[in-house]
């Protein structure tokens, strides 16, 4: 079950039928209704932050559509925002941020789903305007003939990306029959068809209320809501039921192949094996497998084709179990020339599980990563509300995960062995391979067929051998305490907050470092040194912490960036102790193991070639070594091909030495922990940590830039990707907040890009500003990906756009809007543990004050 949701812990459902003008229930905490017209309503109370989300799914997505409809139940999710019977084109947008929230929508093959947060004090706002879009959208002809020119863009944007393109053509290939096999956006021939007369025909047909689900979670009163949940949609009527079973996939009887030849650097491979829909009873058993087989670091596959065969670059798997039969994934992404071996080592780990099954503790390490997973995603407001919304309308049970995990704690291994043999079969399975042009002909369906059967023949010879060598080897009402900062005897800074809304931790230890500590030469080091901080210490192997680190269901990963470098980690409460000392291992004892250290280079250099394949980071790239002449914010953080090819192992140890010191460190712990026993913990482990700082070269600074520069590539892609902007400001400068406030008005979704560019020109599907403020100065940019015959006009608007922020003033009410916009940004973004621990750590360790919201969110 692949679900990007968030979710609730809720108990056993009991059924209260009251005497109101609907029938409603109460499921420990979330509350659900049917109005009169046949809308469900979820409600669920939680006042733990000032936030309230609202989600309308409605049970249209495009698998519903004719052929010729192809992509029209998208084309809702760009137009019902832009404009009603009340609100003019714009003025959605701009409410929503000016009551500091952000409004978006998504469409999936079952459903459609808007959704927007705001600062809980606008609840009647924010409801207002979701009810005010689905019923009274005014889809006037110009905007619908800009916005279709918009969706041609996203269109052309998705056959740019490998990832994308490959995930269209394996499910095309994958299904014959079954309305999946279709992509969600459409083709560009029915878009281009598309009439207003259609767009109104398909919303009248589907848009009605008893086709919804309304979900709200967040900070508001149930029955207060409730009142006005009714008032707002009063007179909306109820629709004819149009649900028809849909042409069902036939049985799959041999393997399919899609093999092409792209643009692109870095090889893609998809292998996809039919499996049966959420609601059936082998879910359960199918996601245990896949954890098994394909997540995480420990993961079979991980382990067999990127540690020891060092075949793969990346390699990971997924149960995508819609409403109708889904499809178990097998991603990896690789060099042509491996491209049949990682068939051939895919299947026999396969066929491994098929005669073997699983071990007891593989089985609990994934039984207890998938509970946590409802764990963590508990942690906004917006999350759970897509959880519940999707488990009814999905599932038909608010309280679907109540037995998911049920089902998930009696799985076995006799019935992983059953479901990988019943279903992960080469006659059910699908190969998808995308390679560079000139490595288009290194593999083809023979091949595929006979990497496949080559598992089944060389299995019995691996057993015996390894084998042989196994023989050797509260109900959360309460607010979240402020927060403490106290200095360590050795000169570490330690921030703690408690917040006991859910019963997770985040740890976030950051060091100054990143780009500032590299120059052309040693560019990409610090990247280098924090992937290494979890690849062995004098402790633990590589292999041995991710084992105990999954095992705990949690994460720990360095990180680099421009300014810092370090580690950050996140587990369930009751391992606290035991993640913060692995935290502290791999701070502390680092071993540098030089087998790690090639496999690490491997990856980032694979990193540094799938860089180009990805369009938008690779027109930054070169904006960024444009922009600046000396400083080094000019270079990528991740390096170049040749300086990580230089690195040696000595490199890597004195960097480290250089960096991890405890007068350069700051540790934010946030989440369900008491203060003083997090002290204890972290002086108990730290307290040996005496490194000297080494202080930082003075940094060539550029200059005021007196002529514009330019820079580009040309590659054959179906989009134009722009990056136009300046030198920005610094982090302490009183500049950054209006700066911050001009990129708001600019790039908001209410913002004059993209009402200019996108709603009023169509010139792209994506646009926006951003201002990165740096410890030197940093960047003000715009971005917009367009068709490459609209490039001059696309310039030409941006310019005309900042033209006139420089010679006419921003109105009140932008400017209203945008602090309103800003502020909740703000607010909604620190709902998880992680947000604000590392929004802490990092205002403190550039020398703001890990507070410094308190004092500078008023200058906003």
């Amino acid at each position: 079950m692949k679900l990007r949701i968030s979710s609730v812990l809720i108990g056993i459902i009991s059924l209260l039928y009251i005497s109101l003008n609907y029938a409603s229930a109460q499921t420990n905490g979330v509350f659900k209704t049917k109005l009169n017209n046949g809308m469900t309503v979820i409600l669920e109370e939680d006042h733990s932050a000032r936030v309230v989300a609202f989600q309308m799914f409605v049970r249209v997505g495009s698998a519903d559509e004719t052929e010729k409809e192809a992509g029209i139940a998208h084309v809702f999710e760009h137009m019902l925002f832009k404009g009603t019977e009340k609100r003019k084109l714009g003025q959605i947008a701009g409410e929503v941020e000016a009551a500091g929230g952000y409004i978006n929508a998504f469409t999936s093959y079952d459903n459609t789903v808007y959704h927007l947060a705001v600062a809980s004090r606008y609840f009647d706002t924010g409801l207002d305007i979701l009810s005010d879009a689905i019923q009274y959208s005014s889809f006037d002809p110009d905007e619908l003939k800009k916005e279709l020119e918009v969706v041609l863009e996203e269109i052309r944007m998705g056959e740019d990306d490998p990832g994308r393109k490959l995930y269209k053509n394996i499910l095309s290939t994958a299904y014959t029959t079954h309305p999946y096999k279709k992509p969600v956006i459409g083709f560009t021939d029915t878009v281009k068809s598309f009439t207003r007369e259609q767009i109104i025909d398909f919303f009248k047909r589907w848009y009605a209320p008893n086709n919804m689900t309304l979900v709200i979670v967040g900070d508001f009163d149930k029955n207060k809501a409730l009142d006005v949940i009714k008032n707002s949609f009063k007179d909306f009527k109820p629709g004819a039921e149009l649900h028809k079973p849909r042409p069902q996939e036939p049985l799959q009887k041999e393997l399919r192949t899609i093999i092409s030849g792209e643009e692109i650097k870095e090889s893609h491979l998809a292998m996809a094996f039919h499996i049966p829909s959420l609601s059936h009873p082998d879910t359960y058993a199918i996601d245990v497998l896949a954890n098994i087989v394909g997540q995480g670091e420990s993961s079979r596959l991980y382990q067999r084709l990127k540690e020891r065969e060092q075949i793969v670059h990346g390699i990971s798997t997924y149960a995508m179990t819609p409403k109708e039969p889904g499809v178990f994934f097998v991603n990896a992404n690789l060099e042509a020339k491996n491209a049949k071996r990682t068939i051939e080592e895919v299947m026999k780990e396969i066929e491994k599980v098929k005669h073997d099954g699983v071990s007891v503790t593989e089985l609990n390490k994934a039984k207890l990563n998938l509970e946590s997973d409802f764990v963590y995603e508990r942690e906004t407001m917006e999350g759970r509300a897509r959880q519940l919304g999707y488990f009814e309308v999905t599932a038909g049970d608010i309280a679907f995960e109540k037995s998911y995990l049920e089902g998930i704690s009696k799985v076995t291994s006799d019935d992983i062995k059953r479901i990988a043999r019943q279903y992960l079969k080469e006659d059910n399975m699908t190969v998808a391979i995308m390679l560079p042009k000139a490595d288009k002909d290194i593999i083809n369906k023979d091949d595929v067929i006979s990497a496949a059967g080559v598992a089944r023949l060389s299995l019995a010879q691996e057993i015996a051998s390894e084998s042989e060598e196994g023989k050797k080897a509260s109900n959360l009402l309460k607010k979240a305490d402020e927060a403490i900062e106290l200095k360590l005897k050795n000169g570490i800074t330690l921030i703690i907050k408690e917040d006991h809304s859910s019963p997770t931790v985040a740890v976030y230890s950051t060091f100054h470092g990143g780009l500032r500590y590299e120059d052309e030469k040693t560019n990409g080091l610090g990247n280098f040194v924090a992937a290494m901080l979890t690849k062995g210490t004098q402790k633990r192997t590589a292999l041995e912490l991710a084992k105990e680190v999954e095992g705990m269901a949690g994460g720990i990963n360095g990180f680099s960036g421009k300014n810092s470098t370090g580690i950050y980690g996140k587990f369930l409460t009751r391992f606290f102790n035991d993640g913060m000392e692995i935290i502290a291992d791999c701070l502390l004892n680092p071993t540098f193991p030089q087998d790690e250290v090639e496999k690490t280079r491997k990856e980032i250099l694979a990193d540094i070639k799938r860089q180009e394949d990805y369009l938008p980071g690779y027109t930054f790239k070169l904006f960024y070594k444009t922009l600046y002449e000396k400083h080094p914010y000019k270079m990528p953080v991740v390096g170049t091909e040749k300086t990580v090819s230089s690195f040696k192992r000595k490199d890597l140890a004195n960097h480290y030495k250089k960096l991890i010191v405890p007068r350069n460190m700051v540790i934010s712990i946030v989440g369900d922990v008491e203060k003083g026993e997090v002290i204890k913990k972290v002086e108990e482990l730290f307290d040996n940590f005496k490194q000297k700082a080494q202080p930082l070269a003075n940094l060539p600074i550029d200059g005021r830039q007196m002529r514009i520069k330019k820079t580009g590539d040309v590659k054959e892609k179906q989009q134009t990707h722009i990056g136009l902007g300046f030198l920005g400001t610094t982090i302490t400068s009183e500049a950054r907040f209006p700066l911050t406030l001009l990129a708001e008005i600019l790039g908001s979704h209410g913002g004059r890009l993209f009402v200019e560019l996108r709603d009023k020109e169509s010139l792209a599907y994506a646009v926006s500003a951003f201002s990165r403020d740096g410890i030197e100065p940093g960047t003000f940019a715009i971005y917009l990906a367009t068709a490459p015959e609209k490039k001059d006009k696309a310039i030409s608007s941006i310019l005309r756009e900042l033209k006139k922020v420089v010679t006419e003033k921003v109105t009140d009410e932008e400017l209203k809007r945008a602090k309103s916009a800003l502020i909740g940004g703000y607010e909604m973004g620190l709902q998880e543990n992680m947000a604000q621990a590392t929004d802490m750590a990092n205002k403190e360790l550039f020398g703001l004050g890990f507070d410094e919201d308190k004092r500078n969110l008023g200058k906003i």
